[in-house]
């Protein structure tokens, strides 16, 4: 009889997390035009998920997210219709949670959030802080997409197609630089008086990513100094470690050195090493999921791994997580070589200096790094194999 009782019981809860309330998030726009589109994901390590979409009427929206965990999970609005910033809005979710949304513009970023999630009530703190600037900011990134639009008309001559692209380059990417460096130093201001916590962390590990992407970055020594308040127990979590690599990046190697090799597992599981390649030149490439670059070289990768498969090894290592990464290793049918540290960008990302992807890096045969590049064209990996590769 006990035994029976347990079993019923262990079914109840069972049934009970099943059961789980859904969060509701809805949304009240004004002076946005009915029939624009608003898309709802979930963040997955460095991926976004589309989850939803839906379409303005009456100047409402809403979603329903029954996938919850038993935790407060963060999740993004997008604007998909002509007119949004490219950006995001920011949103925490928990189970049997209503979130309800205010906005009178497409500036996404700055709609009211009204939550009793403690997370989104912090988060909302950093957002009343730069809200002016963020604004600003988000007008110019409007701008910058409209401009992107037209650069894409074939019909255009191409100078005014120059111009346009300048335009981008010189003005409106640098005046989304410079108030980005602003609103960095608002963060700032409130993370030093906030206590450590999930968002706290989340804003350290996006500020402390500016550190080796902008020349001269002015606020490392601030960060530095708001790194010594993590707790222990926070430095060993994955946000954690990529604050530490990120404020102190271990050495990266170059064109010359060694391969730096690390304990890397294939779709089944089984350790492998970059140096049981040698003897062959390698092609290293770093990817995502979420990068198309990356994606749109698998075709290219997959001709050359076969063409060159008396000299060369294709070895792609990618920083998704195991799901994610298992999942469009299959979706996309990637015969060659697959790898995974596990680490996300804070195992052999860092130690390889990778800033953006796709990132490659051609290695010789007795082990070293002979050239090494960013970005992806068509042809570009035959052409630079067909230099380096003798």
């Amino acid at each position: 009889m006990k035994k029976k009782l347990m079993l019923f019981l262990g079914a109840l809860v069972s049934l009970m997390a099943e059961a789980q309330e859904p969060c509701v998030i809805t949304g009240h726009l004004f002076h946005v035009e009915d029939g624009a589109c608003i898309g709802l994901y979930r963040t997955e390590g460095r991926v976004m998920r589309q989850m939803e979409t839906d379409t303005l009427e009456a100047g409402r929206f809403s979603f329903m997210v029954n996938s919850l965990e038993n935790q407060v999970e963060n999740f993004v609005l997008m604007g998909l219709s002509e007119g949004f910033p490219s950006t995001y809005l920011d949103i925490y979710a928990a189970a049997g949670d209503t979130v309800r949304i205010e906005g009178r513009n497409k500036l996404l970023r700055t709609w009211s959030v009204a939550s009793k999630i403690p997370e989104q009530q912090w988060y909302n703190r950093f957002i009343d802080a730069s809200r002016t600037l963020i604004d600003e900011q988000q007008e110019v990134m409007v701008k910058t997409r409209e401009l992107w639009d037209k650069v894409d008309d074939p019909s255009l001559p191409e100078g005014v197609l120059k111009a346009y692209r300048d335009s981008i380059r010189e003005k409106l990417n640098p005046m989304v630089d410079s108030l980005e460096m602003l609103i960095i130093r608002n963060d700032i201001a409130i993370m030093e008086q906030m206590p450590v916590n999930k968002v706290w962390m989340q804003q350290m590990s996006a500020r402390s990513a500016f550190v080796s992407v902008v020349d001269s970055f002015p606020y490392i020594e601030d960060l530095k100094r708001l790194y010594e308040r993590i707790p222990q127990e926070w430095i060993g979590t994955e946000e954690g470690k990529k604050v530490t690599v990120q404020l102190f990046p271990p050495k990266v190697v170059a064109v010359g050195d060694s391969v730096y090799d690390t304990d890397l597992y294939d779709l089944k599981g089984q350790v492998c090493h970059l140096s049981d390649f040698k003897g062959r030149y390698l092609l290293l490439d770093f990817w995502s999921t979420g990068c198309g670059p990356c994606l749109m070289a698998f075709p290219e990768m997959r001709e050359v791994q076969e063409a060159w498969k008396d000299r060369l090894v294709v070895v792609s290592i990618s920083s998704d997580s195991e799901k994610i990464w298992k999942e469009a290793s299959e979706r996309k049918g990637i015969t060659w070589t697959n790898l995974n540290d596990m680490q996300g960008t804070v195992g052999i990302y860092a130690h390889y200096g990778i800033k953006g992807i796709p990132h490659y890096v051609i290695v010789s045969p007795e082990g070293r790094i002979i050239h090494v590049w960013s970005g992806y064209g068509t042809g570009v990996l035959k052409k630079k194999l067909e230099d380096w590769v003798k």
